[in-house]
C-alpha cells in the first residue's frame, strides 16, 4: 500500500512538472509593448534610426542588430533615416564625443527624453527617433566532449520618440534558440586524447546564428511597430 501511495505522489509531481517546463520555456518568449494611445494623432512621417548601444561595445552586435531591426521593421511605410547615415550626422555635429554620449544615455535608459530628443531631432532631421539597447548577446558552444544542445540568446529594449520626447512605443524581450542534441559518444568520428584517457569526437552542428534569432524575435516585434499614419488632407470629411 505504502509503495503504491509513493507511486501515485511521484506521477503527480511529474505531471505538475510538465506545465511548470512549459511554462518556463514560453516564458523565454514573453515580449513586453507599450503604445501612445493616439499615436496616430502625432502624424510621425519619418524615423531616425539612433546607433544600437551595446553595453560591451561589440561592434558585430552593433551592425547584425541594426540590420536586422531595419530589415524587420521598413515596411511600416515612413521615410527611415539609417544608423549608418544618422551616424555620420552626429558625428558631424559633435564627433565621437556625442556618440559616446548618445550610448552612455541609453545604456541608463533605451530612450531619449524631452531634454535629448530636440537636439537629435534637429540633427538627424526625423519627426521620431527610433532607439535600440542589446542587453545580451550571447552564444553558448558545447565542447567536443559534451552533451547537450549548444544556444543562442538574444535580448534588446527599443523605444520611439517623437522631437519633443514624447514616448510613441517601447518593445523590450528576448529569443534563446537551441540548436540540436548532441553526443560525443553516438556515431563518433573519433577520440581525443586527454590525460590517460580517450574521449569521442562527434560531428557538432553549434549555435544557430545570431541573424535567425534576432529574425524570430523581431517577426514578433514589427507586428507590434505601429504603421505611418494617413496624412490628413484639407478635404477630409468633406
Amino acid at each position: 500500500m505504502r509503495s503504491q501511495v509513493c507511486m501515485l505522489l511521484v506521477a503527480v509531481a511529474l505531471l505538475a512538472a510538465v506545465p511548470m517546463a512549459q511554462a518556463q520555456k514560453s516564458a523565454r518568449k514573453v515580449d513586453l509593448f507599450t503604445l501612445a494611445p493616439e499615436f496616430a494623432r502625432y502624424g510621425v512621417q519619418s524615423v531616425a534610426f539612433l546607433p544600437v548601444a551595446t553595453f560591451d561595445g561589440s561592434l558585430d552586435a552593433r551592425r547584425q542588430t541594426e540590420a536586422a531591426v531595419g530589415q524587420a521593421l521598413r515596411g511600416a511605410g515612413y521615410r527611415w533615416v539609417s544608423p549608418t547615415l544618422t551616424k555620420e550626422w552626429l558625428n558631424r555635429a559633435g564627433g565621437d564625443s556625442l556618440l559616446k554620449a548618445l550610448n552612455d544615455q541609453l545604456l541608463k535608459s533605451p530612450r531619449l527624453d524631452s531634454l535629448q530628443a530636440p537636439m537629435f531631432s534637429r540633427i538627424c532631421r526625423a519627426r521620431a527617433l527610433l532607439t535600440v539597447r542589446v542587453d545580451q548577446y550571447e552564444r553558448r558552444e558545447l565542447e567536443f566532449n559534451q552533451s547537450g544542445r549548444p544556444g543562442t540568446t538574444v535580448s534588446l529594449k527599443a523605444s520611439l520618440v517623437d522631437s519633443t520626447g514624447r514616448l510613441l512605443w517601447t518593445a523590450a524581450g528576448s529569443e534563446t534558440v537551441e540548436g540540436p542534441f548532441q553526443d560525443p559518444t553516438t556515431n563518433p568520428l573519433g577520440v581525443k586524447a586527454s590525460g590517460l584517457n580517450t574521449m569521442p569526437i562527434s560531428a557538432q552542428a553549434g549555435a544557430p546564428t545570431y541573424a535567425e534569432v534576432l529574425g524570430k524575435l523581431l517577426a514578433r516585434w514589427a507586428d507590434q511597430f505601429p504603421a505611418k499614419p494617413a496624412v490628413a488632407t484639407p478635404n477630409a470629411g468633406k
